[in-house]
């Protein structure tokens, strides 16, 4: 056994002992108390405040179902005696849609017109030590001009209030602000490196100490462990790179995650410590085809639409977001995108799931054509905090900038090079729902992705509107992608506008996802959407339960038959034969039917991996089946590129010939 290297154990006491003591997340989550009107309760809320507990939107509360305006929180905070150069930082991770915190009566920080990022709010100077401080959050969630989404055009919930977690971090006197890791994976030989950008909440240090830990979050291996003196960039961050040595490839059917620690030193002294997850892997595009790690991939996924349970509204506890991301992955799905930004428990959900995210800034169809100066500068703000926020997650493939905007070509290029500024490791898109019509012209065009929300049939072509003249308006679009490829980012079946109910929707599918498979340049699709969702536009329901049928479950996920079809038809692989296999066909009888020995309980079974879409290789795939003993067996499947086929030779299957095709993480993606 190797001893522990002399630099590795003062590094673990550096990262261990002092942490507990120094640097610690206090959660504020329970204790506060609620009133929705629009008085000034900068110093306290009146006697008549509810008892409340984080995550909450008022939006659920009896009465409040339709209210759009003011509200104000408030708890006790206690903080104990802070020895000298101790920070104290309040972080909401998100707060709908304008928030104003005070401390005792002092207004200590805002967060205007960005209801979807987490802020942070320096509170050390005004919090009285050793006492009971009063916090005081102030929302609203007036429809607004200068927001995004803008006044009433969006689709789904205008749910108010701090509807996700709240906690106060305690740090010494350098804090860290944010650890972007970007790492880079060698397919040659699967090693892997880091680049590491930090930033100090201390704008004037010009030099630091950090400790740096990666390490394996499946069996604990540590793939880094390095200090680093570094000096302060001119634009204010803190770098440096580093190998990994051997490293497993993220992908959406083996996630693998390493773990990272990062801390600052103060002198000798441990002041602020940063932990999360990377993974490495490579994404991008060649040709007309997604490439993941290397291999050339055809994607199916689904959209899902948080806030559509009325029980939570947009504050699900993080149980129920993590249910979310499990029927998404019950579906098969590869890739999903998001209509406007999410939390960390949601991202962390897919990361660990391995479901490919494309994060967007909610700018819905509205304001139509060209932002206003006002309007930029805050998209750019909230692009900027979304990308600082969620840097390290590896689900995340792209960066969008709106949905369904037309005539925006100014502002998507500009927003666009932010976003490549920032992060030039993801892709970026628009996503568009009109390039059938648009063709050159179509703003999707000027990004990484081509993107078209695909409703011919229903919303969307020539009159009458029928679905058969999908495959003439690929004919169309085909020159103008010149050898890109085509992303479909939604489509689906929106009930009661367009009547036939679950029935339709399973043709209306079935169509459309064959047709996109047949189309050469179609990279992948993603079906809109998991559930019937709230949205502030239904056209049934009233007040939390106003909804749009949409989904392929209900509003609190209960599958519809439609389900189980999407399912089906985003599996990677088919059933091509199920037969005895020491058997011979009898061609006397009418059906040619096999007959085998008694007792001979063999069975063949022919797998397929598709070519269509979804495509991809298949690695640890298995098959679970029941013996005739009663017990469960799992036989290994070998590695199938799209469209080869493998017999399966079962040599003791029970009567009742039930199966399942396995993912390599033991989830069934096909039931026989």
């Amino acid at each position: 056994m190797n001893k522990p290297s002399l630099l590795a154990l003062a590094l673990a006491l550096l990262l261990v002992m002092p942490a507990a003591a120094q640097v610690r997340d206090i959660a504020l989550n329970d204790g506060w108390r609620f009133l929705a009107d629009s008085a000034d309760h900068a110093s306290g809320l009146p006697a008549e405040a509810v008892p409340v507990c984080l995550p909450h939107t008022y939006n659920v509360m009896p009465g409040l179902e339709d209210y759009a305006g003011r509200a104000g929180y408030e708890r006790t905070l206690h903080v104990a005696a802070l020895p000298k150069g101790r920070q104290l930082r309040l972080r909401f991770e998100a707060v709908y849609h304008d928030a104003t915190v005070y401390v005792n009566g002092l207004c200590v920080g805002r967060h205007l017109g960005k209801g979807y990022t987490p802020f942070t709010v320096d509170v050390t100077r005004a919090v009285r030590a050793g006492q009971d401080n009063r916090l005081v959050v102030e929302v609203d969630n007036r429809y607004a001009d200068l927001n995004f989404p803008f006044r009433r055009h969006f689709d789904w919930a205008n749910d108010g209030g701090i509807y996700r977690r709240v906690s106060l971090h305690e740090s010494g006197p350098l804090s860290l602000r944010y650890a972007h890791f970007t790492p880079t994976l060698s397919l040659a030989d699967s090693t892997g490196a880091c680049h590491l950008s930090l930033r100090l909440w201390e704008p004037s240090v010009t030099t630091a100490t950090f400790l740096v830990r990666l390490r394996s979050k499946h069996d604990g291996r540590v793939l880094y462990e390095g200090r680093h003196r570094l000096r302060r960039t001119l634009g204010g961050t803190f770098e440096t790179d580093f190998g990994c040595g051997r490293v497993e490839p993220w992908h959406f059917d083996h996630p693998a995650l390493y773990a990272f620690e990062v801390s600052v030193l103060d002198g000798r002294r441990l002041s602020d410590t940063t932990r999360g997850h990377i993974g490495f892997r490579q994404f991008g595009i060649r040709g007309n085809r997604f490439v993941l790690n290397g291999e050339p991939v055809r994607l199916p996924g689904v959209e899902t639409m948080p806030g559509s349970n009325p029980d939570y509204g947009m504050a699900e506890p993080r149980d129920y977001v993590v249910g979310s991301a499990r029927m998404l992955k019950d579906l098969n799905c590869t890739v999903t995108r998001f209509h406007w930004f999410q939390g960390d428990d949601m991202l962390n959900a897919l990361d660990s799931l391995g479901i490919l995210a494309q994060q967007e800034l909610s700018w819905w169809q509205q304001p139509y054509k060209e932002l206003s100066p006002a309007q930029r500068a805050l998209a750019e703000e909230t692009l900027a905090e979304m990308i600082e926020a969620h840097y390290n997650h590896p689900c995340i493939f792209a960066w969008a900038v709106s949905n369904e905007v037309k005539d925006n070509h100014r502002d998507v290029a500009a927003l666009g090079a932010v976003i490549r500024r920032l992060d030039p490791s993801r892709l970026t898109e628009t996503v568009g729902n009109s390039m059938y019509r648009y063709l050159e012209r179509d703003p999707s065009l000027l990004l990484d992705i081509p993107t078209w929300n695909e409703y011919i049939g229903t919303w969307h072509g020539d009159r009458p509107r029928r679905r058969e003249q999908l495959p003439a308006l690929f004919d169309k679009i085909r020159p103008v992608l010149q050898g890109r490829p085509l992303f479909i980012t939604e489509f689906g079946l929106c009930e009661p506008v367009f009547v036939g109910g679950d029935r339709r929707r399973t043709d209306d599918m079935l169509y459309h996802l064959t047709e996109w498979g047949k189309t050469d340049f179609v990279t992948g699709y993603i079906y809109f959407c998991l559930e019937d969702y709230r949205t502030q536009m239904g056209e049934e329901g009233r007040g939390k339960h106003r909804i749009r049928r949409h989904g392929v479950t209900d509003y609190r996920h209960v599958p519809k038959p439609s389900y189980y079809v999407l399912r089906d038809l985003m599996c990677p692989v088919e059933i091509t034969k199920v037969q005895p296999a020491t058997a011979v066909r009898d061609n006397q009888t009418l059906a040619a039917v096999w007959q085998a020995q008694a007792g001979d309980r063999a069975v063949v079974v022919g797998i397929r991996a598709k070519n269509g879409i979804p495509a991809y290789t298949l690695r640890g795939y298995t098959l679970r089946y029941t013996d005739t003993a009663g017990r469960t067996r799992v036989l290994a499947l070998p590695v199938m590129p799209p469209g080869t086929t493998h017999d399966v030779t079962v040599p003791d299957m029970a009567e009742h010939l039930r199966f399942d095709l396995c993912r390599p993480d033991g989830g069934a993606c096909l039931n026989y």
